[in-house]
């Protein structure tokens, strides 16, 4: 293809472009233009196998094609590039047509009018005059490029957030369904849990970054973990005939225990407790990275679950591990999470879904949750040490006051387990078996 400057600093020089090709004001691009309103490294152009596309890399004053302002978009014959003062024609074959990359791009309020604060700095105050104060807005812009994962209230994204001057960071964007933006109550629930959890800061919680609005429906960004959820690690040793390593096992729910005290002690600015429960602690909310970190996810959208209507769909995916108090809809607090992280140990010793759903029969389900029968996991696993079975089976008690009073209990409970015996179990030993396994 070819970029025919038009206009601009460039204007009457042709570029054939054959290979991927950065454009900015920067020396060290394939194309340099001598404007200052041009980020440093403002555009990449690389090649798919549909045709070149054109990518904006966190550009200060934007990428135009044909006037319109894109984060990424395809480049077809004709087309208009607008890099600051330049305008460059595109020469491509009309046949290189490619769909439109999808971008979630949200424009923030206007900044707000600032109070009168009095007498205008004088000399002695310039120091004053150059500090930042009040309201900072810009656009905060995501480049969505491959969907991770479907789910009941909407799917899941690996993107990009775009910054300024070739600022890119990798994040997950987490869609909201149409259906449920239509219902005011859920909007409601949801909106106000995510602002909840928006401060909630540990090595084992996904961070959320930002909720945003698109279009007609709602958006989370959040942290993007390269890894995998604790569903494929367990199916993974299902497909090798292999069990779990007790001490790997151990140290998974382990991490999880020290996320969760963390949120259920969370408190408000006040100092006032925000009652925080995960309510759908599942293999499928777990994550494992490449580097061996255990991190608990979808922290507050499953509150914010509870005000769907049609429960039924939802609870499917949730109700082999919630705990007796919640399946009878009464109240819940941290126990009731720990009930759920007692199943997912149980599993990961043994390879056995205690209250698995066989053909869909939710109710039936729900029923032997409220019942809470859980056999001895030594009768399925014999190599299960009594120190970890009595931990383990303590979650598993149907009355709550009959659990591990709180997450940080039985995580001092299960690292005295894996460590007062000398050296244990450690991220880099995690990391390494997820290799071992095939899952690096």
């Amino acid at each position: 293809m070819k970029l025919i400057a038009t206009s601009g600093p460039l204007e009457g020089n042709k570029y054939d472009v054959e290979e991927d090709t950065t454009i900015g004001r920067g020396d060290t691009n394939h194309i340099v233009i001598p404007d200052r309103s041009v980020s440093v490294i403002h555009c990449q152009i690389h090649f798919e196998a549909t045709g070149p596309v054109i990518k904006d890399l966190g550009s200060t004053n934007g990428l135009k094609i044909n006037g319109e302002r894109l984060i990424s978009a395809p480049l077809n014959d004709g087309d208009c590039v607008s890099i600051g003062k330049s305008r460059m024609r595109v020469e491509v074959v009309p046949d290189d047509r490619l769909p439109l990359a999808t971008v979630v791009s949200e424009t923030l309020p206007e900044p707000a009018k600032p109070k009168d604060e009095g007498p205008r700095p004088t000399e002695v105050d310039e120091k004053r005059v150059e500090e930042l104060s009040g309201n900072i807005f810009g656009r905060v812009m995501y480049y969505l490029s491959r969907k991770i994962a479907d789910g009941g209230m909407g799917s899941v994204y690996k993107a990009e957030q775009f910054g300024a001057e070739g600022f890119i960071k990798t994040v997950a964007i987490k869609t909201i369904l149409p259906m449920y933006v239509q219902q005011d109550d859920f909007v409601s629930a949801f909106v106000g849990e995510a602002k909840l959890v928006a401060n909630l800061v540990h090595q084992n919680i996904v961070q959320i970054h930002h909720l945003g609005r698109h279009d007609n429906g709602y958006y989370i960004a959040m942290e993007y973990i390269d890894g995998y959820n604790l569903t494929t690690f367990i199916l993974e040793h299902k497909d090798r005939s292999r069990e779990v390593p007790i001490d790997m096992a151990t140290f998974i729910v382990s991490r999880i225990c020290r996320g969760l005290e963390y949120a259920h002690n969370k408190r408000d600015e006040e100092g006032k407790l925000l009652g925080l429960v995960h309510r759908d602690v599942s293999p499928n909310n777990i994550m494992i990275t490449h580097e061996g970190e255990v991190k608990l996810t979808d922290f507050g959208v499953a509150k914010a679950a509870r005000f769907m209507k049609d429960d039924d769909e939802y609870l499917v995916g949730s109700v082999e591990y919630m705990s007796p108090e919640q399946a009878d809809c009464g109240t819940v607090d941290g126990r009731s999470d720990l009930f759920s992280l007692g199943l997912v140990y149980y599993e990961l010793l043994t390879g056995v879904r205690v209250f698995k759903c066989i053909d869909n029969d939710i109710d039936g389900t729900l029923d032997r949750v409220i019942e809470a029968r859980i056999p001895d996991a030594r009768a399925i696993r014999e190599e299960v040490p009594n120190s970890v079975n009595d931990i383990m089976m303590k979650c598993l008690q149907k009355d709550p006051a009959d659990r591990w009073a709180s997450a940080g209990e039985l995580g001092t409970a299960l690292e005295a387990e894996m460590y007062s015996k000398g050296y244990g179990p450690t991220i880099v030993a995690l990391s390494k078996y997820m290799g071992e396994i095939g899952l690096s």
